[in-house]
């Protein structure tokens, strides 16, 4: 058995996703509700991570805290040995959360009024950091070619022209389908972008979950050129499981965007990092990388489970096949005529879902499965699915 098999009942930790109290305020006519919505992962953290923890947690102070050089160390280690690349200890900002970042980034590179692009499908949130700052949105909505999403390069570059954007939020690999963007297709983005003097944002936060059959490239291995113009937001969040934790940061190699997004964060008053932040991301990074190998492995099984259960039981059902992460994105539009009766049919199984509403647009007909889980969930909540498909209609 699997280490990752192992149960594990996240009611007692105080985890957002599966508090028994908010899932029946997401499926108020559930029971034995199997979550499926926010994005983490339902294994227990990583040895070395945990007794990290606990030796802080030891020491008999939580008082200010300061990042140390060993933090960078660790970080300008693990983007060399696993990501191939080069980065400096002053390029590096560790902020609280990636979405906090944005915001802070969309701020200090923009002003109000300005237009912010971003692909759709997209995670919520990247509009939000675009709207709540009162700047305008674009939406360059990815092409669905046999099941696959690819960038429709001559409507973003046209729109870029016309609306005079300023910004592009990217992320790779893309949330909520797990594509992982190729060398070429980035280089392409790369280009449009710095010919037309946009600042280009890579959310790189997916790239520890990238499957046996896929590469995945990070912006500046794909077009280096674009490097004085933008800016990598990595965390150990997704991989790790780290969310609580804060422990984002961002990669900015040109100065001059540095001082000004530096600035914001001092501004908005971002500054020491929770206690607990450094030692976790010091512990994954060192010596935890065959733990995240095995995991990553695990959730690909997840995913030829979902696919080949799918294929034999849901045939109106159509799972996009992932090249990372742990969310399963799946079309059920032929199955259904509203997201009503999406939203229904899912809380009748007894499951909490994300429906493509969320997304910002481009998403209609489908929903995002999340399959960070042990099997024995991943099967459970299929076989539901499976007995609401076969009476539904």
């Amino acid at each position: 058995m699997s280490q990752f098999d192992k149960k594990f009942d996240r009611s007692i930790t105080g985890t957002r996703k599966w508090n028994p109290d908010l899932l029946k305020e997401k499926n108020p006519i559930g029971n034995n509700i199997i979550a499926m919505d926010l994005a983490d992962i339902d294994f227990e953290c990583a040895p070395s991570i945990r007794e990290a923890l606990v030796n802080r947690a030891l020491m008999p102070d939580y008082s200010y805290t300061f990042v140390p050089d060993s933090f960078y160390d660790a970080v300008i280690n693990w983007n060399k040995k696993y990501f191939n690349l080069d980065i400096k200890k002053e390029w590096v900002r560790l902020t609280f959360g990636t979405i906090s970042a944005l915001h802070n980034i969309v701020q200090a590179l923009t002003d109000v009024g300005d237009y912010v692009m971003i692909h759709t499908p997209a995670y919520a949130p990247f509009a939000e950091s675009v709207i709540h700052n009162g700047r305008k949105l674009i939406c360059n909505d990815l092409i669905l070619t046999e099941n696959r999403y690819y960038i429709d390069f001559d409507k973003m570059e046209s729109d870029i022209i016309k609306y005079n954007v300023k910004l592009f939020i990217l992320c790779n690999p893309q949330n909520p389908s797990g594509r992982v963007w190729t060398a070429q297709e980035l280089n392409q983005l790369g280009n449009i972008c710095k010919r037309n003097q946009v600042y280009l944002i890579s959310d790189e936060i997916h790239r520890d979950i990238v499957f046996q059959n896929s590469k995945f490239t990070s912006l500046w291995n794909a077009n280096d050129n674009v490097m004085d113009s933008s800016v990598l937001c990595v965390s150990p969040n997704k991989g790790f499981n780290l969310g609580g934790l804060k422990t984002s940061y961002i990669v900015v190699p040109n100065e001059s965007l540095r001082e000004k997004i530096y600035a914001r964060l001092s501004a908005n008053y971002v500054t020491s990092p929770h206690v607990f932040a450094v030692p976790a991301i010091e512990a994954a990074y060192r010596y935890e990388y065959k733990w995240l190998e095995e995991m990553v492995t695990y959730i690909e099984k997840n995913h030829s489970y979902v696919e080949d259960f799918i294929k034999n039981n849901l045939p109106k059902f159509k799972l996009m096949k992932a090249e990372s992460s742990f969310l399963a994105w799946i079309y059920v539009g032929d199955y259904f005529e509203t997201e009503e009766e999406i939203s229904k049919f899912f809380q009748r199984a007894n499951l909490t879902v994300v429906l493509g509403s969320y997304f910002v647009s481009n998403a209609e007909g489908f929903v995002r499965l999340n399959i960070g889980m042990q099997r024995y969930k991943v099967e459970e909540a299929f076989n539901r699915i499976k007995k609401m498909y076969d009476s539904y209609k």
